[in-house]
């Protein structure tokens, strides 16, 4: 008799193929076909279910019970960090809870550097200029029609390029500082040498040893922003952390470094950083992430040249969906041969 998995997160072929040899597959949360609006709505449709392994849907103290009650014996999120289960509940009632841990590293580890390009190379500014018209010259009816030139520039009769789009810089030899070397902080460091960049790295808890075997030098957080060209930000957020890249964080940065943000808007003061960009304490900002999604039009990082913004899409890639479906595929197969799950969320 095949085990009844109540399953809410994205598992595509050929990985739902692995899962269906030994579950009976009920699509349920966001998988449902007529969706799932209320908790309660989810908490009808896995009932009964020996495995419930969900995405984003918000799981309560109640729902927990209820489901315990009816048989979940495994209850799984394919989340980096489990935070919309009651993980305090789901500890009293003994439901083990497996996750997805570093499903998205390599997705958000790249978004980063592409951030960093971005900022450096001044190309989303670029980008505006070409689409507001300021750097484009009246139609013309033949396209095709073009004077032949060995080199061209894109100055037109109003304004050259170079008058409009600041400079950008190189990253090759430049510092690169990561905040916390853990998943993505690691991977980012590994990125950032393959450019040619010097990597400091700061963590706590992560041994020296580890960082310096990848390439990077262990500091300070002084020292990292003292000396970083780009400041990488990697945190989790917790009481220590929340608005912790503070003002006294930019004064302690060079006025020609930038910051970019991939984990959480929650660890930056944003009027700080605001008024940082608006005084010229730092150079710039590149953020996946903003402090309500989405943000109010009339956000001043939205006006501000020297800031790139985009809509929280660091982990939205094909490779997410591979990563978290191996994981998934993992710990199924492993309750159904009887032994004991691998990726326990344990805080």
């Amino acid at each position: 008799m095949k085990i009844r998995l109540a399953l809410g997160a994205v598992v595509p072929p050929p990985y739902r193929d692995e899962i269906a040899s030994v579950c009976e597959i009920i699509p349920v949360g966001s998988q449902h076909p007529a969706g799932c609006p209320t908790e309660e709505a989810l908490r009808q449709q896995c009932r009964g279910c020996e495995i419930v392994y969900l995405g984003a849907e918000r799981v309560s103290a109640p729902t927990l019970a209820d489901w315990k009650e009816h048989g979940l014996r495994l209850l799984g999120c394919a989340r980096s960090n489990p935070v919309n289960i009651d993980l305090g509940a789901a500890k009293e009632l003994g439901i083990p809870v497996v996750y997805t841990p570093g499903r998205n590293a390599q997705s958000v580890a790249e978004m980063t550097i592409a951030l960093i390009l971005v900022l450096a190379r001044r190309i989303a500014l670029a980008s505006r200029r070409l689409a507001d018209g300021t750097l484009l010259e009246a139609p013309k009816a033949e396209l095709y029609q073009v004077e032949e030139k060995d080199d061209v520039i894109w100055k037109s009769r109003k304004v050259f390029v170079r008058d409009v789009v600041p400079q950008g810089i190189e990253l090759y030899g430049r510092t690169l500082g990561v905040v916390a070397f853990g998943a993505i902080g690691s991977r980012v460091a590994r990125l950032g040498l393959a450019f040619g960049m010097d990597v400091l790295a700061y963590d706590p808890f992560c041994p020296r040893e580890t960082i310096e075997q990848a390439g990077a030098k262990a500091v300070s957080l002084e020292e990292l922003l003292a000396r970083s060209d780009v400041v990488s930000l990697h945190l989790p957020v917790n009481k220590e952390t929340r608005k912790s890249v503070n003002m006294e964080w930019f004064s302690r940065m060079k006025s020609t470094a930038v910051l970019i943000n991939t984990a959480r808007a929650a660890l930056v003061d944003q009027q700080a950083l605001v008024e940082a960009l608006e005084q010229g304490t730092i150079a710039g900002a590149a953020l996946d992430v903003m402090w309500e999604e989405p943000c109010p039009a009339n956000h001043p990082l939205l006006q501000m040249d020297q800031v790139v913004i985009t809509p929280h899409i660091g982990g939205w890639t094909d490779g997410v969906e591979r990563w978290q479906s191996r994981m998934i595929v993992e710990e199924i197969l492993r309750y159904a041969r009887g032994e004991a799950p691998v990726r326990v969320w344990k805080r």
